[in-house]
């Protein structure tokens, strides 16, 4: 010890030598460690760059595909022929833009109840005038139950989407009356819709995670709201709104109804039809006398001798075979198959577009 002390600054010198030894023994293995991974990895990459250039046989005994310059052309056609399509399928799904129902936001909830309360008013009315009828019992709020009789109940988001749902249905109402036939009873059930202020965000690990869906509990006591099985919305893809129609009528109405829908050059998409039976209760309230379904076709008649038909009207003209006298004005039909009145359940989806939202750190976006 007192020769290390005599000569301390040699040793601390052979102290620090001997350090900076194993240093640089220390960085030479992690340069050589680092030069193998890079190695290796730079092998990895001209090996998958050599198959590209080979090309791959999708098919045994098919021409390989290679990364060259005309099928890198082709591939980028093909994007842009995708591209295209899928801007047409958008196109034909949203509609003509001038015929969207979109809603207005409302600037606070108080002022969306009010007018939400107007417009139920208004159809029971235009349900009266033209002798429509409703269940005596429970008559329908026309999707907006919370909002009639829980006063005070307001969205928790998006105003203007339950606005927009209030004026599809005030298109799907006004249709649905217009399908009467004249003196056709009709009684309107419920028109129910989907509480869209209610929905939550869905967890992760759950089907359609990072998006909005319905929250059960919230519609449980809420008569004329539905979480619908079927809907076409697909997210980031296609947004839908269902409805659910619900009715007492003849098929005339329905198929009437469905074709003005069909055909009204707005993006409706008519997803299920359930046909039922009425309860005599209901028929009993539309007091309409048994009638008879309409006539599909010409009946034979001869002179002075009774026919059955399965029609309730007269059959269309048609030329009377050769040698055949003249049908007589005394011809008498006994009907066989009477007219039902039928329970109906029509859930339409109105369809959309979300809308596109720039990437992340484009150029004039700010990053959120």
């Amino acid at each position: 010890m007192h020769r290390f002390k005599k000569n301390l600054g040699f040793n601390l010198g052979l102290i620090g030598l001997g350090a900076a030894f194993l240093a640089g023994l220390v960085m030479a293995y992690l340069a050589y460690s680092g030069g193998e991974e890079t190695s290796r990895a730079l092998r990895a990459t001209t090996t998958t760059e050599v198959g590209l250039l080979k090309g791959h046989s999708f098919a045994p005994g098919e021409e390989p595909v290679s990364l060259n310059e005309d099928n890198v052309k082709a591939a980028q056609a093909d994007v842009a022929d995708l591209v295209a399509h899928r801007d047409k399928l958008r196109s034909l799904i949203a509609g003509n833009p001038e015929m969207a129902i979109r809603g207005k936001a409302s600037a606070n909830s108080a002022e969306l109840s009010a007018l939400l309360r107007e417009s139920v008013d208004g159809w029971r009315k235009l349900a009266t005038d033209q002798g429509v009828k409703f269940s005596p019992n429970e008559p329908t709020s026309f999707g907006f139950h919370r909002y009639i009789h829980n006063q005070g109940t307001s969205p928790k988001r998006d105003f203007q989407k339950v606005d927009q749902q209030r004026l599809i249905i005030d298109y799907l109402v006004r249709q649905l009356v217009e399908s009467r036939p004249a003196g056709s009873p009709l009684l309107i059930e419920s028109v129910d819709r989907e509480p869209i202020e209610t929905f939550v965000l869905i967890p992760e690990g759950r089907p359609g995670a990072g998006t909005f869906g319905p929250d059960a509990e919230a519609s449980r006591n809420e008569v004329d709201e539905f979480a619908p099985v079927r809907a076409l919305s697909r997210p980031g893809l296609v947004e839908a709104l269902s409805f659910r129609v619900r009715f007492v009528g003849y098929t005339p109405t329905l198929r009437t109804f469905v074709n003005k829908i069909r055909n009204s050059g707005r993006p409706f998409a008519v997803t299920t039809i359930d046909v039922g039976t009425t309860t005599k209760e209901t028929e009993k309230l539309l007091a309409s006398p048994a009638s008879l379904v309409p006539s599909a076709g010409p009946a034979p008649a001869v002179t002075g001798t009774p026919t059955l038909s399965f029609f309730d009207q007269a059959p269309a003209d048609s030329a009377a075979p050769a040698g055949n006298a003249a049908v007589s004005a005394e011809e008498k039909r006994v009907q066989v198959v009477q007219r039902k009145l039928s329970t109906f359940v029509v859930q339409i989806d109105y369809l959309s577009i979300p809308e596109e939202k720039p990437a992340a750190g484009a150029e004039g976006e700010p990053k959120k």
